[in-house]
């Protein structure tokens, strides 16, 4: 399915440290976008907020749908250009070298599926990269 989005990427930290900037607000707002009302917890509803551009209000209305602590993260995912909900999950594995995470989007539909995806997919791209300097940031301050 060419429309869903799958990234993966190796960070060198240890799994606490990667599933702390998932859950954490101040964490979330300082790699992906500001947050409001986020906590890590099933059914929780929370926004997303950033500078709007362009055909977008800078708005992402969410819910988690699943938390299992330092493995997985599963919200729904819905900006102002979507007719319907999308997923995102987010998958944390131990690995030698630090922490796999894969970030799975799915459910893009509708005549603007493949541009939503494809502008989503560029979207991720970014915030892994941004997700990672965090850490590292965090990292060196200790």
């Amino acid at each position: 399915m060419g429309r869903d989005i799958t990234l993966e990427a190796v960070l060198p930290h240890p799994v606490d440290a990667v599933w702390e900037a998932l859950t954490d607000p101040a964490a979330l707002a300082d790699w992906l976008m500001p947050v409001e009302e986020f906590a890590p917890v099933v059914g929780q509803r929370f926004r997303f907020r950033a500078k709007p551009m362009p055909g977008w209000d800078g708005v992402v209305d969410c819910e988690v749908l699943a938390v299992e602590p330092l493995q997985r993260l599963v919200i729904r995912w819905q900006g102002s250009r979507m007719r319907r909900h999308t997923t995102v999950t987010w998958t944390l594995t131990p690995v030698q070298s630090g922490t796999r995470l894969r970030l799975d989007h799915v459910g893009f539909e509708g005549p603007l599926r493949f541009v939503l995806a494809a502008m989503h997919r560029s979207g991720w791209r970014k915030m892994t990269r941004r997700l990672a300097e965090h850490l590292h940031a965090k990292l060196a301050a200790r």
